[in-house]
């Protein structure tokens, strides 16, 4: 019986060594490929064809939300694992959507990613313990919806971010000043309940308000 192919795909170095020291202990897990920028995330997982994509939420470059939709479409025998430390909702729900098959968090035990990558490569669900505790949680909560708190202006604002708009384009679109788009920007943050414009735009794309190819830092 051949090894489950597993290919990494995290920014940092010292986690892809660390994950691949520990998987090369296991006879039936196969490390094939490792990948540092998102950007490559499509290419190499194409041609490499793994198993199993071990993927962290977050990683500069690209979407990794929208790549993760774009590579189960393409690749139907694909199962993909997230492993981040980003425990927010937005990211969870976002990427079990766009068609991971399970989620760990990087201070779960690696015994408990061994056991995840075994699960997803035999066509399995797999979330760890607090993941799932996150997501009852919200499915419990009933807080009213944060979107239906933004005003008209603060939604094409955050539509205009989710499009990949900086603040001078957004400006330029609205015929408002730059002070003014900073001003919507923070007061859409507040009642996102966020505190950067990447979870604020990971929130615009969940709730299906813009579709984008990049998500920026921008302030």
């Amino acid at each position: 019986m051949r090894p489950i192919r597993v290919v990494l795909a995290d920014d940092h170095h010292v986690v892809r060594v660390a994950v691949a020291t520990f998987l090369a202990q296991e006879p039936d897990i196969e490390v094939v490929g490792e990948i540092s920028e998102a950007a490559s995330l499509i290419e190499v997982v194409g041609r490499l064809k793994p198993d199993v994509l071990v993927l962290d939420a977050h990683m500069p470059g690209q979407n990794v939300i929208q790549a993760a939709q774009t590579m189960r479409e393409q690749m139907t025998n694909l199962h993909i694992l997230v492993l981040s430390a980003y425990n927010r909702r937005e990211y969870v729900v976002g990427l079990l959507r766009a068609g991971a098959s399970g989620y760990v968090l990087k201070d779960d035990s690696p015994e408990m990613l061994v056991q995840a990558i075994r699960s997803v490569a035999n066509g399995k669900e797999w979330l760890s313990p607090r993941v799932l505790k996150i997501l009852m949680r919200s499915v419990r909560a009933e807080e009213p919806e944060p979107l239906m708190e933004l005003t008209q202006r603060e939604t094409e604002v955050l539509r205009l971010m989710a499009n990949g708009a900086k603040n001078d384009e957004i400006a330029a679109a609205l015929v408002i000043t730059n002070q003014t788009v900073k001003n919507h920007v923070r007061s859409i943050f507040n009642k996102l309940g966020v505190d950067s414009r990447v979870d604020a735009v990971l929130y615009a794309l969940e709730h299906d308000l813009a579709a984008s190819p990049d998500i920026d830092e921008q302030p």
